[in-house]
């Protein structure tokens, strides 16, 4: 075994005096003046590297291993494998002619982790050291960074005495937590995450926490998620006892929501983990409560800050699609016009989505305002968030270059209901009684009345859809015996697509624009169930594009085993 250099002895007892951390001692002892010789370099190297670790794990799975953030010692080693048997050595001399009971218990729970030397020894040497420097630590001048260090050390002494079965320091942990518990409850500045590392602890030594946890919850009723913690800590059995610790958790959220209206988002989390914890405890009269006060959530009292993400069109675009307006050779042939490869960013070999960065690729999450309603997206949606929501901004830009073709095509054509009907009607897809109904819709759209234009269109484009499919794909079932029969509705209507030869990028497009709840627009339920105001203009007119679509396949405008064909 090395023989201890005095001068990086008497450097590291002076670096541990009144720290409360190794990190700190570590900093300390490198700047340290010490004899150049090199045994005094070795040593200080060897007890550098292992002071910088950090402990992760718990009884005999400790380990050691990582750097700390921003740690100054750098080039250091990273994990305790790093860390030689030469080095090793030197700290089993430390441990031994240390007076540090910090330095001390850290050395031998190093060696215990490394197997070095009599495993039982070090792991008595490090419990007992631990539970010697807790007292030094509470009396540190950083008071409530020695009172966290204090309770790790205890933490750490009784996960030794248990994975080592050292029944007497297993007594002292347990008294000494218990005697820490009862400071801290009685001091109105400490933090409850030490109560609860401290619960914690006791309650792995075996030991009935219940009147701590108890008192605990009731002195932080101002912390709401420390009272909810305690309460969670208080073990009972199915019955009255068990039903009253769910109730007063739930209800301890519902009151620090309601506490005050104005707490925004803050608010709205409360009253989520509310419904969850009632839903999930059996509670169903409080998470209906819960759920209602979601309900009545304004948005705007959330207090988000709105960026706005419009685009503008470059008029090149704008004129472009004018012009392929101005090129129909009647008023048709420009309603199909306007319907022509409109959603390439829902093409399956696309391969351009990949290219967008920057904010594109900041990880966003959806905020529910409604409550904790479960959503379930279509069965075969892509599960790349960020690829839908980029197919759903391309169709946002595409659909303004659609409104201002529909526009066009009023412009140059100024059509009456007449010609409205002879160009859109089809025998058996939209005979003339629907065809002058969806006329309607176009010209309600260019007086401006897009509620009543949205609101007519959106019928017609599931009928023009049950339509066309009936003879290519059931769309339908019979009764059989006592179970009814079914009429699938739009969704379902909009799935089969692919089935019946519609190209799967305009399949995908209709699901994204009309009943996608989860990623998509959702226009058609939003609408009609009124849960938005008047739609934007862009939106209402790829609703029109979308019957437009489907009747120019009606019309034998396009083939259905294929893809449109882009636009010129």
């Amino acid at each position: 075994m090395p023989q201890v250099e005095p001068s990086v002895l008497g450097a590291l007892m002076e670096a541990a005096t009144d720290a409360v951390s190794y990190e700190a001692i570590a900093v300390v002892l490198a700047a340290a003046d010490i004899d150049t010789t090199t045994a005094a370099a070795q040593q200080r190297d060897a007890l550098l590297a292992v002071l910088r670790l950090r402990l992760s794990g718990t009884g005999k799975t400790q380990g050691f291993t990582g750097t700390v953030p921003g740690d100054p010692l750098k080039g250091r080693s990273a994990s305790l494998a790093e860390v030689t048997a030469e080095q090793l050595e030197i700290c089993s001399a430390y441990a031994k002619a240390v007076n540090s009971p910090f330095v001390r218990a850290r050395l031998h729970h190093l060696l215990v982790s490394a197997g070095q030397g009599r495993t039982p020894d070090h792991a008595r040497g490090a419990a007992a050291g631990y539970l010697d420097a807790a007292p030094l630590l509470l009396a540190a001048p950083r008071r409530l960074a020695g009172l966290r260090r204090a309770t790790e050390c205890l933490r750490w002494a009784g996960d030794l005495a248990r994975a080592f079965n050292l029944k007497d320091l297993h007594k002292r942990v347990t008294e000494a937590m218990v005697a820490l518990v009862e400071r801290v409850l009685a001091d109105t500045e400490d933090d409850p995450v030490i109560v609860d590392r401290l619960l914690e602890g006791l309650r792995a030594q075996r030991y009935d926490i219940t009147n701590f946890a108890e008192r605990a919850a009731r002195r932080y009723t101002g912390d709401v998620h420390a009272r909810v913690g305690f309460l969670k800590l208080l073990k009972a059995e199915p019955g009255p006892r068990r039903t009253d610790i769910d109730t007063q958790i739930v209800s301890a959220l519902l009151d620090a929501a309601e506490a005050d209206v104005n707490a925004g988002f803050r608010r709205h989390l409360l009253l989520t983990q509310a419904a969850t914890e009632a839903r999930d405890r059996g509670l169903s009269e409080l998470r209906v409560s819960a759920e209602m006060a979601l309900q009545n959530t304004d948005p705007n009292s959330l207090g988000w800050t709105r960026i706005p993400l419009g685009f503008a069109i470059p008029r090149v675009l704008l004129d472009t699609a004018r012009a392929h307006i101005d090129a129909a050779v009647d008023l048709r042939d420009a309603l199909w016009r306007t319907t022509e490869d409109v959603h390439p960013a829902m093409r399956e070999d696309a391969d351009d989505t990949h290219t967008h960065e920057g904010l594109w690729r900041v990880p966003r999450m959806r905020i529910n305002t409604a409550g904790p309603v479960q959503v379930t997206p279509p069965v075969d949606a892509d599960d790349d968030d960020h690829a839908i929501e980029l197919q759903v901004r391309v169709m946002d830009a595409l659909g303004i270059l659609t409104a201002a073709q529909i526009d066009r095509v009023h412009e140059r054509f100024v059509p009456d209901e007449a010609e409205l009907i002879s160009a859109v009607a089809h025998g058996s897809v939209l005979p003339e009684p629907r065809a002058r109904t969806l006329a309607c819709a176009f010209r309600y759209f260019w007086l401006g009345e897009l509620d009543a234009a949205a609101c007519i269109a959106l019928p017609q484009v599931e009928q023009i859809l049950r339509q066309l499919l009936r003879p290519l794909v059931p769309v339908a079932s019979v009764p059989k015996g006592q179970t009814p029969g079914t009429v699938d509705q739009l969704g379902g209507l909009i799935r089969r697509m692919p089935a019946a030869g519609f190209p799967k990028d305009w399949s995908r497009a209709l699901e994204l624009l009309l009943v996608d709840p989860d990623r998509g627009l959702n226009l058609r339920n939003d609408i009609c169930h009124g849960l938005i105001d008047t739609p934007p203009k862009h939106r209402v007119a790829l609703i029109l594009q979308a019957a437009l679509y489907l009747l120019s396949h009606a019309h034998g405008h396009r083939n259905l085993a294929s893809p449109a064909q882009p636009a010129p």
